[in-house]
């Protein structure tokens, strides 16, 4: 059996969308990037040129896989999708205004925010443990396939996703906002996860 070596994931949230823009909720529907995100897109994947990645995953999101294209479509590297990485399904929320929701379900989005129900979900959505659940399913896939070579795995997911990850991962009160375009990047090594930047502006800023 071979030694394990150093994994580290390089996680990329997607750049902006028009229900970004217009604030409707984007679980798992979906709307186009903007002129915006597509360049938010393109500057990520200048800031992160100079890191050599081993692989490239993405969410099945059209939004997701747009971002990875304009972002590091110019690499000879494939680009693995898979549904486990999508957005938190926000279920009859989806697409909706705030004061859309706000007219049909009352305070619900307040009760969801607070993060003091981890369990709780939007009426026929998914609630934050059942996505941590999916999300970790995916990464530890991701992490077994990797870590007899090592190297660097580059994941384009949705800021939910990510940071609801994250804070489980480190017993954090609240998951990060994560801007569009921002990198997470988590340290994987003999079993155990190190957090090295978590909603890290940086790369992008580098080349916006």
């Amino acid at each position: 059996m071979s030694l394990e070596k150093e994994v580290k994931l390089y996680f990329v949230r997607h750049g902006e969308t028009q229900y970004n823009v217009e604030g409707r909720m984007q679980g798992f529907c979906d709307s186009p990037l903007t002129d915006r995100g597509i360049s938010q897109a393109k500057s990520v994947g200048k800031g992160l040129s100079g890191i050599e990645f081993k692989a490239i995953y993405s969410s099945e999101s059209q939004r997701v896989i747009d971002t990875a294209n304009h972002a590091i479509g110019h690499l000879n590297i494939p680009i693995t999708t898979d549904p486990r990485l999508k957005e938190m399904n926000f279920g009859a929320l989806e697409s909706l205004l705030e004061s859309e929701i706000s007219d049909r379900y009352g305070d619900i989005l307040k009760k969801l925010f607070a993060l003091t129900d981890l369990h709780m979900s939007a009426p026929e959505g998914e609630s934050y443990s059942q996505l941590y659940t999916r999300t970790t399913s995916v990464i530890q896939e991701i992490v077994e396939k990797h870590k007899h070579e090592g190297g660097n795995i580059l994941i384009f997911s949705h800021g939910v996703t990510i940071g609801n990850y994250l804070m489980q991962l480190t017993k954090m009160k609240e998951y990060p906002h994560h801007d569009n375009c921002s990198v997470s990047v988590i340290k994987y090594y003999n079993g155990n996860f190190e957090v090295e930047k978590i909603a890290d502006t940086s790369f992008r800023d580098l080349h916006f």
